[in-house]
C-alpha cells in the first residue's frame, strides 16, 4: 500500500486506504499548524503563523515577486513560461540570494500564495533540492532528510490521489523530481551506512526509524505512479489511451493527460536506476519492456537528461549480465546523437550531466569492445580515441585499467538494508566493492581472450602447442584459455530484428563472428565474417555532397579567382 508511509519525526500523514481526495491536505495542515476548520489558522496569530509570518517578512521582494508569478503561470497552465522559470530563473534568483542558505519555509510562502497547496508541494520539492546542493559532499541532518521524505510522500500522494488532475508541469520539472527523488535516496542509504562518525542518539535514532527513505517505500511510489497514470496501456495502444479523455467520465483515463504520462513513464526510468543500483539487473531490463525506443514517438527524448540516463542504465545492465555486444549497442546507439544534442543544450543546467553520462558510457563501451568486438561508428570511435587514446592497449592492459573505468563509470551502488548498527563501522561501500568484484571475476578470466583472438585471426589452422608456445603459455592452460573462449562467445543477445531490438530477446547465441574447434591438437579457425558497410560510406559521401552544395560563394570571390587564373 502507497499511503502506508510515516515519518521518524512525526511529519508525514499520509492517507488511509479509504480516505478521499483530501486526505493529502489534512496531512499537510497539521504540519503547518493550520486548524481544519479553517486552514488560514483563525484570526488567533499562533506562535507557529507569527514566525512564519516574520519569516515572510524578511524575505526580498525579488523572490517574493518570483514566486507570485511562478503561482499566476501555475495556475494559468502556461507550460513554456513555466519551464523558463523553473530550469532559468530559479537558478539565478538562488545564486543571487540563496546561495548560502536555504528558501523560505513552506509555511511563510503559504501566505504569499494565498495558501495554494498543489503549488506549495512544488515549492517544497524545489526548496529541498536546493537543500540538497547547499551541502555539496557533506550530507544533511536526519531531520531534514526526513523532511524532504515527508514532502516526497506528500507531493507524489497528490499525483495518486488524482489531485493534479487539471494542472499542467513542464516535462523536465517532472523528470527532474523522480530523478531526485532516487537521488535522495542514494544519499540516505549512504548516510544510513557511515556509522563512526554518528553519536550515539544519531544512531539510536536511526535504529528506531528505517522506515523513511525505506527502499520498499520508493519502489511501491513508483510502481503505484507508473500504474495511476496508465502508461503502460496506453505505449502498447500506439500512444492512445485505453478509457476516456474527459475528467468526468466513469473510465477516464489519466494517460490523456501529459502530466500523468510524463510521471508514470518517468516513474519507469525511475525503477531501472533503483534496479541498477541494487544490483538486480534482471529486473532492471523487466520494466522497460513496454517502453518504445523509436526516437520519433518516445517520451524520453522529450528531455535530454532522461533520454541519457535510459541508455546508460539499460547498457550498464546489459554489461553486467555478461551481454557485452547488446550493451556496445545500447552505448552506441546513445553515443551517435552526443553532438547534435550537446550543441543545444550548451546553456541549460542538463549540460553537466549529460556530459557526465557520455564519459561514463565512452568508458563502458570502451570495456564492452575490448573483450567482445565489433562494430562502432566513425564519430564514436573518435569520441572514443579522444577520451582514451588508443582503445587497442586495454586488452594488453592490467586488470587496474579495466578497475578505473569500471569505477568511474559505474553507477553510485546502495545497500537497501539497514546496516547492523550494533557493529559501529562504516559500510556504506559495501555495495560498490561486491559489485566490483564480481565485475572484476568476470574481467579476470577475460583479460587474456582478445590477445588469443587476434592470434587465431591470423591462422586458418595451427597446432595448439605452437599457438600456446608463442604466447608464452603452458600446453594445458593454453587448452582451458580455448575452451573459456569458446565460452565466453556465447552469451544472451537481443533479437535486432524484434519490436523492441535493444532490451528483447535472452536466447544465448555465439557473439563473436571468429568460429574455430579443435581436432587431433590442432585449430581450426573458421572465416571471420567481416560485414562490409558500403552504404554507410555512399551516405557520408553524399551528405558531404549536399553540404558543399548548399556554401554560397560570392560573386566578387568568384570573380576575383577567375581573373587571377589569367593573369596566371
Amino acid at each position: 500500500d502507497y499511503r502506508s508511509g510515516r515519518s521518524a519525526l512525526g511529519i508525514l500523514r499520509m492517507a488511509d486506504a479509504n480516505d478521499g481526495p483530501m486526505s493529502w491536505r489534512r496531512g499537510m495542515a497539521e504540519e503547518t499548524g493550520m486548524g481544519a476548520g479553517d486552514e488560514r489558522g483563525g484570526g488567533a496569530q499562533e506562535p507557529k503563523v507569527a514566525a512564519a509570518l516574520e519569516e515572510l517578512n524578511r524575505m526580498e521582494e525579488e523572490p517574493k515577486q518570483y514566486l507570485l508569478y511562478f503561482r499566476a503561470k501555475f495556475r494559468e497552465h502556461a507550460v513554456e513560461e513555466m519551464h523558463t522559470l523553473y530550469e532559468d530563473n530559479f537558478v539565478k534568483i538562488s545564486e543571487r540570494y540563496f546561495k548560502n542558505s536555504a528558501w523560505p519555509s513552506a509555511d511563510a510562502v503559504s501566505y504569499l500564495v494565498d495558501h495554494d497547496e498543489p503549488f506549495l508541494l512544488l515549492y517544497k520539492e524545489l526548496t529541498f533540492r536546493h537543500m540538497y546542493t547547499l551541502y555539496g559532499k557533506s550530507q544533511p541532518s536526519i531531520r531534514e532528510q526526513a523532511n524532504a521524505w515527508a514532502s516526497y510522500c506528500d507531493l507524489f500522494g497528490a499525483f495518486l490521489n488524482g489531485d493534479m488532475v487539471g494542472l499542467d508541469l513542464p516535462a523536465a520539472w517532472l523528470w527532474d523530481m523522480v530523478d531526485e527523488f532516487i537521488y535522495q535516496f542514494e544519499i540516505w542509504c549512504q548516510y544510513r551506512a557511515t556509522l563512526k562518525e554518528k553519536s550515539e542518539e544519531e544512531i539510536a535514532v536511526l535504529r528506531e526509524n528505517d522506515q523513511i527513505w525505506n527502499v520498499n517505500d520508493v519502489l511501491q511510489y513508483l510502481h503505484a505512479l507508473v500504474n495511476k497514470s496508465n502508461i503502460c496501456p496506453w505505449m502498447l495502444n500506439d500512444h492512445q489511451p485505453i478509457g476516456s479523455s474527459d475528467p468526468k467520465s466513469k473510465d477516464f483515463d489519466l494517460s490523456s493527460l501529459a502530466v500523468y504520462r510524463y510521471i508514470g513513464f518517468f516513474s519507469i526510468v525511475g525503477l531501472l536506476r533503483i534496479n541498477c543500483l541494487i544490483g538486480d539487473y534482471r529486473l532492471a531490463l523487466m520494466v522497460l519492456q513496454s517502453l518504445d525506443f523509436n526516437p520519433s514517438t518516445s517520451l524520453f527524448t522529450h528531455v535530454t537528461a532522461c533520454q541519457f540516463s535510459v541508455y546508460y542504465f539499460m547498457g550498464f545492465a546489459h554489461m553486467m549480465l555478461r551481454r557485452y555486444e547488446d550493451a556496445g549497442r545500447v552505448f552506441g546507439t546513445a553515443l551517435l546523437h552526443v553532438g547534435r544534442i550537446k550543441q543545444s543544450h550548451v546553456r541549460s543546467y542538463q549540460y553537466e550531466q549529460v556530459n557526465k553520462r557520455v564519459d561514463q558510457m565512452l568508458a563502458l563501451l570502451a570495456i564492452c569492445i575490448t573483450f567482445q568486438p565489433q562494430y562502432v561508428d566513425e564519430s564514436t570511435m573518435s569520441l572514443l580515441k579522444d577520451k582514451f587514446g588508443d582503445i587497442k592497449s586495454l586488452r594488453t592492459g592490467e586488470e587496474s585499467t579495466v578497475m578505473g573505468l569500471f569505477t568511474y563509470a559505474s553507477p553510485k551502488f546502495v545497500t537497501p538494508a539497514p546496516p547492523n548498527y550494533d557493529v559501529i563501522d562504516d559500510y556504506h561501500m559495501d555495495a560498490a566493492n561486491l559489485q566490483q568484484k564480481m565485475f572484476m571475476a568476470e574481467i579476470k578470466q577475460q583479460l587474456i581472450l582478445p590477445e588469443i583472438r587476434s592470434y587465431l585471426t591470423l591462422y586458418t589452422s595451427i597446432e595448439v602447442k605452437q599457438l600456446a608456445d608463442l604466447m608464452d603459455i603452458e600446453e594445458e592452460m593454453f587448452r582451458s584459455h580455448l575452451l573459456s573462449l569458446k565460452h565466453k562467445s556465447y552469451s544472451g543477445r537481443a533479437d535486432v530484428s524484434g519490436e523492441n531490438p535493444l532490451i528483447q530477446g535472452t536466447d544465448v547465441k555465439p557473439s563473436s563472428e571468429l568460429g574455430f574447434y579443435i581436432n587431433k591438437n590442432v585449430v581450426h579457425v573458421g572465416d571471420a565474417k567481416v560485414e562490409t558497410r558500403f552504404g554507410e560510406f555512399f551516405v557520408k559521401q553524399i551528405e558531404r555532397l549536399n553540404q558543399m552544395s548548399r556554401i554560397q560563394i560570392p560573386r566578387d570571390v568568384f570573380h576575383g579567382a577567375k581573373g587571377n587564373l589569367a593573369t596566371r
